[in-house]
């Protein structure tokens, strides 16, 4: 059966997939006593339910791993992840021949299955439905899952255990992110989970989707599940900060999660010699690279190298390190993200302080989706608990209404802040890597991470160049390149001022 990969195509090839269903040889002794026997050989394995009632899904002999497979799935009250190579037969195995193996005994009342978005979820519950619905072995056997007249959704159906007595189990799709607190079947709720594509390659390098996603399932789904729940997730680690690396490591907020991998190889001998002999495997890695065959086959996840600002570059500070500490130049810098194209992005604004030593401490940040107003607001607030010699902002497109707000608010206020519009004409990706590099990487510039704003300027930090927001690291660079502009002056013989505060003031005329 060839592979569907989301629900557009899994409807458009109903049809055709429920016709190979149904031409699936019928069994040539249905007899009682030989669907008992059947019955029998396949109630405590998978495996054996496979070659049975779906022996197009046993093109190969089952590799030894497959046995392990067997034990893992019946593992209860806790999360489990399972790695294993493309190919290996995972999702398969997990989010097609257990749960109607499960159905089929009645050993289950309710079924999730999840992956990063709802409409990929419902390929697998779409699945499960046709073959309950059309796999005439199984119906010879068992009976009917899905009564003729009842309605049915490929994300959401129950599904009838032949002979209980009119009890039925529920079948759903949901996306993760989704609030799965109050999802009940009945009386039950869920003690069946399935994940799987919990993760593009894209969304894989964003730290705030693997954050969340992190914390959807261990704050949100494990505690919505009843006792003795199953709930295994199946993945490929696509990077070491991903959601499968991340799970398996465990985190500040998370121990690590039940971890088996299964490689396309073992000490250089293929793992499953029946489907993967190491001919094939050899051609693969030819085919595909080393890098990405270590990755997909060994699973060994690729480091993100490529980053320009990696983790262990960001260096932190706690707030007593300020006490006493004397800063010559304080300034901000705001990108009002005010222009049509940029109106989901954030509004940034970092305020930043340079010692006579030369480092950089962010003393506040403000990044947040909000209106001009408000970010007006946080400018103001900035400057009544920093006290910055200049508040500068990037006036590109949008100066006369920025400019219009901020006067609206002296107004209001009594005052002006010192701001200072500035125009930038080189790009920003260049901006933010030549500016910012050197000093985060050499520890010059200090963050407080424990801050919000600061952990989500981090984070915009760690996934640049690839991440979706850039608007903290635009605003950082232009507080960075002012301070180190100022004090570049400053060592050449500029004037100085005795007061921090009144720095800026003595070198107006000289910028």
């Amino acid at each position: 059966m060839r592979k569907i990969r989301n629900l557009k195509q899994l409807e458009s090839a109903w049809n055709e997939l429920r016709e190979e269903i149904l031409g699936r040889p019928l069994f040539l002794d249905n007899s009682d006593a030989a669907k008992k026997d059947r019955k029998a050989r396949a109630e405590n394995s998978v495996m054996e339910f496979a070659r049975i009632y779906f022996p197009d899904y046993v093109p190969a002999e089952f590799a030894k791993f497959h046995k392990e497979w067997e034990k893992i799935r019946l593992l209860t009250d806790e999360p489990v992840l399972l790695e294993a190579f493309r190919g290996s037969g995972k999702s398969t195995f997990f989010t097609l021949l257990d749960p109607i193996h499960e159905i089929a005994y009645g050993k289950r009342k309710f079924m999730i299955f999840s992956s990063y978005n709802e409409e990929k979820s419902a390929v697998f519950t779409g699945r499960i439905l046709l073959e309950l619905m059309f796999n005439q072995r199984l119906k010879n056997d068992f009976g009917e899952f899905i009564p003729k007249g009842r309605s049915t959704s490929l994300k959401r159906f129950k599904a009838d255990i032949p002979g209980a007595g009119g009890k039925t189990i529920g079948v759903r799709a949901i996306s993760i992110g989704q609030d799965p607190r109050g999802f009940v079947h009945g009386p039950n709720r869920p003690d069946y989970v399935r994940m799987d594509d919990i993760q593009s390659r894209q969304r894989a390098k964003s730290r705030k989707f693997v954050r969340g996603t992190v914390d959807w399932v261990m704050q949100d789904l494990i505690p919505a599940l009843a006792e003795h729940y199953s709930a295994v997730i199946v993945a490929t680690p696509l990077n070491t900060q991903c959601v499968a690396s991340t799970l398996e490591k465990g985190s500040d907020e998370i121990n690590p999660v039940k971890t088996y991998k299964f490689p396309a190889e073992e000490r250089g001998k293929p793992a499953w010699k029946e489907a993967f002999p190491a001919p094939r495997l050899a051609k693969l890695k030819r085919t595909i690279g080393s890098m990405a065959y270590t990755q997909e086959y060994l699973l060994v996840p690729i480091a993100l190298d490529e980053r320009i600002f990696k983790e262990e570059y960001i260096k932190g500070y706690a707030e007593e390190e300020l006490i006493g500490t004397r800063f010559p130049y304080i300034f901000s810098w705001t990108d009002p993200s005010v222009k049509h194209e940029e109106k989901h992005c954030f509004k940034a604004t970092i305020c930043a302080g340079i010692t006579d030593e030369g480092t950089i401490y962010i003393l506040k940040a403000r990044i947040r989706k909000e209106s001009v107003s408000r970010m007006v607001d946080g400018m103001y607030q900035m400057y009544n608990e920093c006290n910055p010699s200049w508040m500068f902002y990037e006036d590109n497109g949008g100066q006369a209404l920025l400019g219009e707000v901020l006067d609206a608010k002296a107004e209001r206020e009594g005052y002006h802040i010192p701001r200072r519009a500035e125009t930038n004409t080189i790009h920003k990706d260049t901006r933010i890597e030549g500016t910012l590099s050197a000093p985060i990487e050499n520890g010059v510039i200090r963050f407080h991470k424990t801050d919000p704003d600061q952990k989500e300027l981090i984070d915009e930090l760690l996934q640049f160049p690839d991440g979706e927001y850039k608007d903290g690291p635009d605003a950082l660079e232009g507080v960075v390149r002012k301070l180190l502009e100022y004090a570049r002056r400053r060592r050449a013989g500029m004037p100085r001022a005795s007061l921090p505060r009144r720095s800026a003031e003595v070198l107006r005329g000289y910028n």
